[in-house]
C-alpha cells in the first residue's frame, strides 16, 4: 500500500509542477491525503465489489445489514472530494476560472 500511495503522489506532484513553491508548502499536504484517500478508496472499492455492500448478521435473528466498509467507504469519498476541490482551488487555474466566473455574472446583470 505504501508503494501505491507514494506512486500516487508523485503522479499528482507531477500534475501541480508549475505551482510557485510557496504555494506547494500546503499542497504538498493536501496531495499526500489525497493520495492516501485515493489508494484507500481503491481498496475499499475492491472489497466492495468482492464482498457486496449488504451482509447478513451472525446472530440470532439473521438480519440484512449494510457492511461497515460501506460507511467507511462513503464518509470517505466525501472527504476525498472535499479534500481534492482544496487541492485544484489552490492551483493558478483556478483563480482565472473565479475571475472568469466573476465576469460571466457582472456581464449577466448588464443584459
Amino acid at each position: 500500500m505504501e508503494e501505491r500511495i507514494a506512486n500516487e503522489v508523485e503522479r499528482l506532484l507531477g500534475m501541480f509542477k508549475d505551482t510557485p513553491p510557496e504555494k506547494m508548502v500546503v499542497m504538498k499536504n493536501l496531495i499526500e491525503r489525497v493520495a492516501f484517500m485515493q489508494i484507500t478508496l481503491e481498496d475499499m472499492e475492491a472489497d466492495i465489489k468482492a464482498n457486496g455492500t449488504i451482509e447478513v448478521s451472525k446472530t440470532l435473528p439473521r438480519k440484512r445489514r449494510e457492511r461497515p466498509i460501506v460507511k467507511s467507504y462513503n464518509a470517505m469519498i466525501k472527504n476525498y472530494n472535499s479534500t481534492l476541490k482544496q487541492l485544484f482551488d489552490k492551483t493558478p487555474d483556478a483563480k482565472a476560472s473565479e475571475s472568469d466566473d466573476e465576469l460571466l455574472k457582472f456581464l449577466q446583470r448588464g443584459s
